[in-house]
């Protein structure tokens, strides 16, 4: 007995996850490590004149 049904097959498209949101801690992190370097740079200034 012969199956002249068609064969359907449902394949489920996946996406990658892409951004999560995550640029603001790299910004952060640039502006903090920055500011750092500024307050050192102050610091290093104000100890080396008498």
């Amino acid at each position: 007995m012969e199956n002249n049904q068609p064969i359907i097959i449902k394949r489920v498209k996946r996406f990658g996850g892409g951004h999560h949101g995550g640029a603001w801690k790299i910004a952060f992190a640039d502006f903090a490590t920055a500011m750092m370097a500024f307050f050192l740079v102050l610091w290093l200034m104000s100890s080396a004149t008498p």
